[in-house]
């Protein structure tokens, strides 16, 4: 049994977590000190905190996997989030996980 992972220092990165698991399929897990949410088998986000700074790791339509760093104190808003999270999912899902998006 693994024990759940402690809980982010940021508000921020749990909204990330939160729009990451609202997915079909989503799962929490890691991958080296990050977190890594994945469906299908396949991740679609990784996400860690190193001191004030967020790190996601995504990808994204026009730049591919793409690392996006930012402070607590100057997030982007939750609506770039949501573009970001779901754009990377819908690029990474499969197919048959996409289809239940309805």
């Amino acid at each position: 049994m693994t024990d759940a992972p402690p809980p982010f220092q940021h508000p921020t990165s749990e909204t990330i977590r939160r729009l990451a698991l609202a997915y079909p399929e989503a799962e929490e897990g890691s991958s080296c000190v990050n977190r890594a949410f994945k469906t299908g088998g396949k991740n679609f986000v990784f996400l860690g905190e190193k001191g004030d700074v967020i790190k996601m790791r995504l990808k994204l339509e026009d730049t591919g996997w793409t690392l996006l760093e930012f402070t607590p104190d100057d997030p982007p808003d939750e609506a770039e989030l949501e573009r970001w999270v779901g754009e990377s999912f819908r690029l990474l899902a499969p197919k048959r996980v996409q289809k239940l998006l309805g």
